[in-house]
């Protein structure tokens, strides 16, 4: 089935977009992330990136996602439980509050912290951001029984009541926009066609994306999709009927280290282990169908599986646009191939098109697939870390719960 074509409004504003390097490393358990789990892909490596966003002639910057706090000890207690189980193995050597000011950015300067949604990986720690600084978040976010006022407050929040002290909460109304795009409710966020925001819903309450245009032309310009965690992994929009998976891998995409891979590598080698189709699907169907669907297991990342398969499915359409590159938070490739501002301030990402970027970060995922029923790559970390060292996160755990029944014990004599 052919890409539908998308209606974008022509606009001559742009956007600068500048991606940050988040510093967080992880493994989660596949299972509840993507489907089916392949033996030997159990577990899936992250990473993460946040956008800096710079609007010219308002002279605003805006923040798209913050990543995980650097202290994510510090999270609401409900968020510790998750991790550790979910998320066997976590790394974050440095903040994105702290990588902003090390490359000369004043906090202060940032008019708006704009989050993708309100998981623990994406809303960094908004305490250090001056009152100044609004967050922005989707619809339905407010009136969540489970969120606000914040831990611990609430006791069950994920967020932290120091997110919101003193500082103004917007949420966007996407009723009160005509707007679609890609069948996608959009909001102009500074009014004049520089940078949408997309209701996509499906993974949790409020998820949003970004659309920021890159540069402007006749025929619309081209975008990046800031896509947040509409899925997790880019095999869920990857290979597809515009961009099939070539007969031959090009050997610049593969690792070989340790050597695996035979040069040429055929296609064959992965789509003969296509995970979404049967043993009788034609070689021409497997090179174009993505390789898997987000979640439904019981522990599935996704609060709604079904609604968060239908903005896969649309996401789909962007994806193979020729005018736009997707973005998702988790994806590796863009580590590895695009400038962040942690080593390269002065780069954006604006001329993405023109330096074959989409081309460049298309298969590596690739890497991350079972070979033989054993692991592609090596997880990006092990265990966890503070403080740039390995942390026994239980057994510290296991000596708080200790002083604390101790604690609890002598209050008991006394009463």
């Amino acid at each position: 089935m052919a890409a539908a074509s998308i209606n974008f409004p022509r606009s001559p504003s742009t956007i600068r977009v500048r991606m940050i390097d988040t510093t967080a490393r992880m493994t989660v358990r596949a299972e509840s992330f993507v489907e089916p789990v392949q033996p030997g892909h159990e577990i899936l490596n992250l990473s993460a990136v946040a956008f800096l966003l710079e609007h010219e002639p308002s002279g605003r910057k805006v923040m798209f996602d913050l990543g995980v706090r650097k202290d994510y000890w510090n999270y609401a207690a409900i968020l510790q439980k998750r991790i550790g189980t979910v998320i066997p193995s976590l790394r974050v050597d440095k903040g994105v509050p702290e990588i902003l000011e090390d490359k000369g950015i004043d906090l202060g300067s940032i008019s708006s912290v704009i989050w993708s949604h309100y998981h623990w990986d994406h809303v960094g720690n908004m305490a250090l951001f001056p009152t100044a600084t609004e967050i922005v978040v989707g619809p339905g976010f407010k009136i969540a029984p489970q969120l606000l006022p914040g831990f611990p407050q609430k006791v069950d929040s994920p967020l932290l009541v120091s997110d919101f002290e003193g500082r103004e909460l917007r949420e966007i109304d996407f009723t009160k926009s005509n707007l679609q795009m890609g069948g996608f409710k959009a909001y102009d966020f500074f009014g004049d066609g520089s940078f949408y925001l997309l209701d996509t819903p499906g993974h949790c309450i409020g998820h949003m994306c970004g659309l920021a245009r890159t540069t402007s032309a006749n025929d619309g310009g081209t975008f990046l999709l800031l896509g947040g965690d509409i899925c997790h992994f880019v095999g869920d929009i990857r290979p597809n009927v515009t961009y099939p998976l070539p007969d031959t891998i090009p050997a610049d995409v593969l690792d070989h280290d340790p050597p695996y891979f035979p040069l040429p590598c055929p296609c064959s080698l992965f789509t003969d282990h296509h995970p979404q189709l049967s043993d009788d699907a034609s070689s021409h169907e497997r090179q174009r169908t993505p390789f898997y669907k987000v979640s439904t297991h019981s522990a599935s990342a996704y609060v709604d599986p079904r609604a968060a398969q239908h903005s896969v499915d649309k996401l789909l359409d962007f994806e193979q646009s020729s005018n736009v590159m997707v973005c998702l938070a988790h994806d590796e490739a863009l580590l590895k191939h695009l400038p962040a501002l942690n080593e390269n301030p002065g780069l954006d990402l604006n001329d993405w098109q023109s330096r074959g970027w989409k081309d460049k970060t298309r298969w590596d995922w690739l890497n991350e697939l079972p070979r033989n029923g054993k692991p592609g790559r090596k997880s990006i970390v092990e265990g966890f870390w503070r403080d740039g060292k390995p942390w026994d996160r239980s057994k510290e755990q296991m000596q708080q719960k200790g002083e604390k029944a101790v604690e609890e014990a002598k209050q008991d004599k006394t009463q």
